[in-house]
């Protein structure tokens, strides 16, 4: 008998991760090949951020600048780290106890993916902000955590059972908003570049499915 803390993992699902795991590898090496390009070749900006950066600025005292200061606060490490043990204690009072595993196994690798690349890349910040914020540029920390949270709660809803179809594509749309939500507030308050916060989306978004891949049972893998 399934227990309350074994997820659901169909041939076609178990297929899905596979090839989601390939994804995500890539999207690791892609990553820190343009943080090599950052360090070695040219920390400024490209054409598309210097394009993006005009578009999404906002002005002081403005709605859209609170909406993506309260972002700014809401993502922070502090944020992030309480939303996540938040999800854990939830999990493990649900007795999942590999998706909690997995959740926390995922914000680790991600906060340490995020700080080894901000420390190696050493990009300058726009030097125009609009909110204060310190350290280095790439990548974007607030979208690898928003990324690396949203997709690993998509992920524990897909392979759950509980939900239905339709229900879990809600829960998949609603992260990918809040993600990219996260990243426009980041580039809209010139803290980052657009780069950056593709960079940390796509860290977060990899660590996640990456997480639940390594946290497969073992008779699932055979």
């Amino acid at each position: 008998m399934r227990t309350p803390s074994a997820p659901i993992y169909t041939p076609q699902g178990l297929a899905r991760l596979r090839t989601a795991t390939a994804w995500a590898i890539v999207g690791l090496v892609v990553v820190a090949a343009v943080g090599a390009y950052f360090r070695f070749v040219n920390s400024g900006p490209l054409g598309i951020d210097e394009w993006w950066h005009g578009v999404a600025t906002v002005s002081h005292g403005s709605a859209p600048y609170a909406v993506a200061v309260f972002m700014a606060n809401i993502g922070d490490r502090i944020g992030v780290l309480a939303s996540a043990a938040i999800l854990v204690a939830l999990l493990l009072a649900l007795r999942r106890f590999r998706d909690a595993v997995t959740v926390a196994t995922t914000m680790l690798l991600g906060l340490i993916g995020s700080e080894a690349l901000k420390s190696l890349v050493s990009r300058p910040r726009p030097w125009d902000q609009l909110y204060a914020s310190h350290g280095h540029s790439f990548p974007s920390g607030h979208s690898m955590g928003a990324a690396a949270l949203a997709v690993s709660i998509a992920l524990v809803v897909t392979y759950s059972g509980s939900f239905s179809r339709n229900a879990t594509r809600w829960v998949w749309a609603v992260s990918v908003c809040w993600i990219l939500v996260m990243m426009w507030s980041r580039t809209a308050v010139h803290v980052h570049w657009l780069s950056d916060t593709l960079a940390g989306a796509i860290l977060g978004a990899s660590v996640a499915i990456i997480a639940r891949r390594l946290c497969l049972p073992k008779e699932v893998t055979r």
